[in-house]
C-alpha cells in the first residue's frame, strides 16, 4: 500500500474520530438521537473529502470536485442508513442501511466523477470494509462496557469507560469505511 493510501486511511479514520466523538463528548447536547447523528455527519460532509484527497488520484485542478462528490455521496448513504436505523433499530437495520446507503454513495460518486466500475463491486467493496470496521467497533464498544465475548472489566470512571467505548467504534469504523473508500477510489480509476 503506497504512503497516500495509508494517509488518507489515516485523515479519515480522524475525521471518524472527531464525528464519533460529537457522541462521545457531546451527546448530551444534542436533545434526540437525529439531531446527534446529524451533527456526527456534518463532520464527516466537511471533513471526509479532505482526508481522503492525498489518495483521491485526481489533478490538482479537480478537488473541490472530489470533495462535493464525497459530501454528496456520504450525505446519501447517512440519509439512507439512518431511515433504516429509525425504521428498524436491530442488527437488520444496520445492514439494510448499510447496503442500499453504499449502493447510493457509490451510484452518485460514480455519477459525479463518471468512473464506470462496476456498481456491484464497488457496492460490495464498501460494504465488506465498512461491515469489518462497523462491527468490529461494535464488538470493541461492547468489551469496554463489560460485555458481550470480550468483556473487559475496567476499573476505570464511567465516563471515561464510555468515552473510550464510542471513540473505539469510531477508529474502528474509519479504518473501516477509510480502506472500503480507498479500494473504491482505486477500482474507480481503474475502470
Amino acid at each position: 500500500m503506497k504512503f497516500r493510501s495509508i494517509l488518507s486511511i489515516s485523515l479519515f479514520t480522524l475525521v471518524a474520530l472527531l464525528g464519533y466523538g460529537v457522541w462521545a463528548f457531546g451527546g448530551s447536547l444534542f436533545p434526540n438521537e437525529p439531531l446527534m447523528y446529524s451533527a456526527c455527519a456534518v463532520v464527516f460532509l466537511g471533513l471526509g473529502g479532505p482526508a481522503l484527497l492525498p489518495d483521491s488520484g485526481d489533478n490538482s485542478d479537480r478537488p473541490v470536485r472530489f470533495c462535493l462528490s464525497f459530501s454528496l455521496s456520504f450525505l446519501v448513504y447517512a440519509f439512507v442508513w439512518c431511515i433504516a436505523w429509525f425504521s428498524l433499530p436491530t442488527t437488520f437495520g444496520e445492514v439494510i442501511g448499510s447496503s442500499l446507503g453504499l449502493l447510493g454513495f457509490a451510484l452518485v460518486y460514480r455519477g459525479i466523477m463518471q468512473h464506470r466500475v462496476s456498481i456491484g463491486v464497488a457496492t460490495a467493496t464498501l460494504f465488506f470494509w465498512h461491515t469489518i470496521g462497523y462491527y468490529a467497533g461494535g464488538f470493541l464498544y461492547a468489551s469496554f462496557q463489560g460485555r458481550g465475548p470480550g468483556a473487559m472489566s475496567l476499573d476505570w470512571e464511567p465516563a471515561t469507560i464510555r468515552h473510550c467505548a464510542r471513540l473505539s467504534w469510531g477508529l474502528c469504523y474509519g479504518l473501516g469505511l477509510g480502506l472500503g473508500i480507498n479500494r473504491f477510489l482505486h477500482l474507480s480509476r481503474q475502470s
